[in-house]
């Protein structure tokens, strides 16, 4: 047997320890931190918000983190209505992270951030919650563990499309559903993803649904995470080892719950927003009975992100500026972002034109430190009118499907779809001119 030159197994040497060093296997790391603000702020997300009295269960912010050797991001998920931090975009990438979405789960039971003068001037409850979340960020990213991916879905109904259509072709904005009539269109998918270690067990589920966290209503004056916090407990409970869950908001711009029972005494109506968790507690653990474990490790992420600038909708001397981000996990599970608050119809197109097994559609998420770009309807929806089809938008109209067709876009060009140089694909070369 011929023996290869010293120089050529020195080069497959190198060859070989770079691959290595260069694998694309996916870690992934999570923190939580409380964020509970002391009482006397406001809560968000109505005007005229009472000052709270009181906390019926504790708000948080949870740091989910997703590496490779060749790049990483960060995405704080934080029971808030209505938040983006340009302090924190430039402090989390300060930490080594590549790219970072701040998420909300949109509670209106939440504290506001836009109190400059609570809990004082000297250092609102924003920067304590920044603090908080930097702190966090930097504990998720020694707490990596050998990810395995796992996506499966199911359907429930818990909300209606506020903007109700009328016969004249214009829509009226139903907040109140006392006969909670399911007025449609919405879209019912839960998709539930789950993140095992070397060992099988459950580290992690990210549960995606979309509708407003509005049970409690305008009236109620106790901090809450809502809906969402009674999920997140039941599921952590249900499962057990110490595994959490994240809740991710979908595309609730427009869906509100059958579920808002506006009582004589705001208190009595907790029970209703325990009952919301619970029904989508139960739907998420049996789409969890059904999953299969996955053998072998999860290896392939990449991620995309794009800002851009449009025109303002009413205001033609102003400009709006989002973003869209987009992440393909192991070549099979699409997830595309949009900030401010999107409809529903953007998941129905994300699932309909990304061509891939898995889609999660996470609305509220900003993947820059822009201001806060208020409600992102669809085409048709702002054609009908109605509250944030029309009156509380600020981007121009189809802004929506141009970031849904860029983060499309973003997942086409990660699994080699779109290339960069004019071709043409010849299957009959006597066609060939």
């Amino acid at each position: 047997m011929n023996q290869l030159p010293k120089r050529i197994l020195l080069w497959l040497t190198v060859v070989l320890s770079v691959s290595v060093a260069e694998s694309a296997e996916i870690s992934a790391g999570f923190a939580q931190v409380d964020i509970t603000p002391p009482l006397g702020g406001q809560t968000t997300g109505y005007s005229n918000a009472p000052v709270t009295d009181g906390i019926h269960d504790p708000v948080i912010a949870q740091i989910v983190i997703l590496k490779t050797a060749e790049q990483s991001i960060a995405v704080a998920v934080c029971d808030l209505c209505i938040f983006n931090s340009p302090w924190l975009h430039k402090e989390v990438r300060a930490l080594g992270i590549d790219h970072f979405l701040l998420a909300n789960t949109h509670t209106h039971a939440g504290p506001s951030m836009r109190q400059d003068d609570f809990p004082s001037p000297e250092k609102p409850w924003r920067r304590t919650v920044e603090e908080r979340i930097l702190a966090a960020v930097a504990e998720a990213q020694k707490n990596l563990f050998p990810a395995h991916f796992a996506v499966s879905t199911g359907e429930l109904q818990l909300g209606y499309n506020r903007l109700v259509r009328q016969p004249e072709g214009h829509a009226v904005t139903h907040f109140d559903n006392p006969e909670r009539i399911p007025y449609g269109p919405v879209d019912p998918t839960v998709t539930v993803m789950r993140l095992t270690d070397d060992t099988e067990a459950v580290r992690l589920v990210l549960v995606s649904y979309a509708c407003h966290p509005v049970v409690l209503g305008p009236r109620n004056s106790k901090i809450s995470a809502g809906y969402p916090g009674v999920l997140r407990a039941m599921i952590e409970d249900g499962v057990g080892n110490d595994a959490k869950c994240v809740f991710l908001q979908g595309g609730a711009g427009d869906i509100n719950p059958l579920m808002i029972p506006r009582s004589k005494e705001p208190q009595e109506d907790f029970a209703f927003v325990k009952t919301m968790g619970t029904l989508l507690g139960n739907k998420v653990l049996t789409i969890l009975e059904r999953m299969e474990a996955v053998k072998g490790r999860s290896d392939s992420l990449d991620i995309r992100s794009k800002i851009i600038e449009v025109d303002h909708r009413f205001i033609a001397q102003n400009s709006v500026t989002l973003g869209v981000s987009s992440l393909l996990i192991n070549g099979e599970v699409g997830i595309v972002t949009m900030p401010g608050e999107p409809f529903h119809l953007f998941q129905e197109y994300l699932r309909d034109r990304a061509a891939l097994p898995h889609t999660l559609f996470l609305g509220y998420c900003s993947n820059g430190g822009y201001p806060w770009p208020s409600y992102v309807p669809d085409l048709m929806s702002a054609a009908r009118g109605g509250y944030g089809a029309s009156d509380t938008t600020d981007a121009a109209v189809g802004t929506g499907e141009r970031l849904l067709n860029l983060g499309v876009s973003q997942l086409y060009q990660m699994r080699g779809m779109l290339k960069d140089r004019p071709q043409r694909h010849i299957f009959d070369q006597s066609e060939a001119k």
